[in-house]
């Protein structure tokens, strides 16, 4: 792995960093060359594992990783996680769970709380303490290649927070009605958030990826892998493969950057082309 220069620079935190797309974004963030990293789940053992595929890399400078284990759906959770972080300068917010496969009228409001508490609720939580932090600090100007000093400071950020939603959060689906109002709800919770900080004087811009199908062990742990309702969605879109979560944690290292400085309440979407066919 090369990188051309050093795009992120500081603290970052990655909610559910314990494998699929928060253990590639984790890994994609250490790479891109921040210098302490936050990584939560609650699959300890899955940190375990991201802190060691970071480790793996041989960067000339591994970040200092601190493995925080914990049910982002609880406030008590979340007032340890947030009292252990000094500072704030990205979070991607990746933290979710599927839903029970069932139309409106027989899903339990078990399911239904069990799923907002960590999709909508859980990621609420992180993105106001994460706002609080990153409030904290001085805009940092854009330290790429700009053509003058003027232009880096305009390009200046507090932070950056990125929120993982999905394709279903901008189309339906049969029998997901929970799950894919939870994640157009954190597409609105990014538009809404986007208006009110990162505007002067907070410089806080505030984005989200949709995902496509995208392998990871919730969607090909089963013994056969891949469903063929899943094989289905692959198909319908125009490139016609699954898509990798190296390729979602791209997305979300550009939406942290100042390469994207200009960039602010998008849901941007990386599907393979699902959501225009």
């Amino acid at each position: 792995m090369s990188i051309p220069y050093k795009r992120l620079n500081g603290a970052a935190l990655v909610t559910g960093a314990g494998s699929g797309i928060g253990q590639a974004v984790s890994i994609a963030m250490a790479a891109a060359g921040i210098s302490t990293i936050f990584i939560t789940d609650i699959n300890s053992a899955g940190l375990d594992s991201t802190a060691s595929a970071i480790t793996s890399l041989g960067l000339l400078s591994t970040p200092h990783i601190i493995r925080i284990p914990g049910d982002i759906s609880s406030p008590e959770f979340i007032a340890s996680l947030f009292g252990q972080l000094p500072s704030l300068d990205y979070a991607v917010n990746c933290a979710g769970v599927s839903g029970q496969v069932a139309p409106t009228a027989e899903v339990s409001l078990e399911d239904f709380d069990r799923l907002n508490g960590v999709n909508y609720r859980g990621l609420w939580m992180c993105v106001k303490e994460e706002l609080k932090l990153m409030l904290r600090n001085d805009i940092k100007p854009y330290h790429s290649f700009t053509t003058s000093r003027e232009e880096s400071l305009v390009r200046g950020q507090r932070g950056a927070i990125v929120n993982i939603a999905s394709q279903l959060g901008l189309v339906g689906k049969t029998q997901a009605a929970i799950y894919t109002a939870s994640k157009a709800a954190v597409l609105s919770l990014t538009r809404s958030d986007a208006i009110d900080y990162s505007k002067p004087p907070h410089h806080i811009r505030i984005n989200s990826v949709c995902p496509g199908v995208i392998a990871t062990p919730m969607t090909t742990s089963g013994e056969k892998g891949a469903s063929e309702k899943l094989k289905a969605a692959i198909k319908m879109a125009p490139m016609a493969r699954i898509g990798l979560a190296s390729e979602i944690a791209d997305a979300a290292v550009w939406l942290c950057s100042g390469e994207s400085s200009f960039v602010t309440g998008t849901g941007l979407v990386v599907d393979g082309g699902y959501v225009i066919n």
